[in-house]
């Protein structure tokens, strides 16, 4: 689990520069959008305290967080034209429906299959929430598989 940097010094400029060559891996099978980097780098430069322990600690993992959880979506429908083409309906109608189709939209089939067969089996398998979870209400237990057998096999 690091972050890694090289320093290379151009041979024709005379210049060194400093290049990303390591990022931790959270989850196998998931990378992050490489058209967040430029901003995750930004941040970590701007957002984290490297002058306390802990709280540097905990501004990175907050960012790499955030640079890991970005959501996938399609361009065309964040612009807002969604649009059909009929000049049927009034103005508020289209607009409703268009946020509804938006909304609809919002993650396409890639990344509904990494969520699918990607996120969700990882959550299930790495997530271990605290004991106290189960009496605030946080995490709810909605059906035991043991006890889902015994029903459906009196079927």
């Amino acid at each position: 689990f690091s972050i890694r940097f090289s320093s290379q010094k151009d041979p024709e400029s005379g210049k060194e520069a400093l290049m990303l060559v390591g990022l931790p891996v959270l989850l196998e099978g998931h990378s992050p959008p490489p058209h967040a980097l430029p901003l995750f780098l930004l941040r970590l430069a701007t957002e984290v305290d490297w002058e306390q322990e802990r709280p540097c600690f905990h501004d990175i993992c907050t960012e790499i967080g955030n640079f890991y959880a970005e959501i996938p979506f399609d361009l065309d429908l964040a612009s807002g034209d969604g649009s059909d083409g009929n000049g049927d309906e009034s103005e508020s109608e289209a607009a409703s429906s268009s946020s509804a189709d938006m909304a609809m939209k919002l993650i396409d089939e890639a990344a509904k299959h990494f969520v699918k067969h990607t996120l969700y089996p990882a959550i299930s398998f790495l997530l271990v929430p605290p004991k106290d979870f189960a009496s605030n209400g946080s995490v709810v237990k909605l059906a035991l598989l043991s006890s889902l057998y015994k029903v459906f096999e009196r079927c």
